[in-house]
C-alpha cells in the first residue's frame, strides 16, 4: 500500500466523517463502525489544524 499524504489523509478523513454521519443518520442509536488504523490516521489528519 502507497503511504499517503497528510493531505491526502485529510481528504480521506473529512470522507470517513460524512460516511459516519450517513451511517448514524441510517442507524441511529445502533450505528457501529470497525475502524482500522489507516482510518484513525485519516481522521486525526483532518481533525488536526494545517500548520502552513
Amino acid at each position: 500500500m502507497t503511504k499517503m499524504t497528510t493531505e491526502q489523509q485529510r481528504a480521506a478523513g473529512k470522507s470517513h466523517l460524512n460516511y459516519f454521519r450517513e451511517v448514524l443518520k441510517r442507524d441511529g442509536d445502533d450505528a457501529k463502525l470497525e475502524l482500522h488504523a489507516d482510518h484513525m490516521r485519516a481522521l486525526l489528519a483532518s481533525a488536526t489544524p494545517d500548520k502552513r
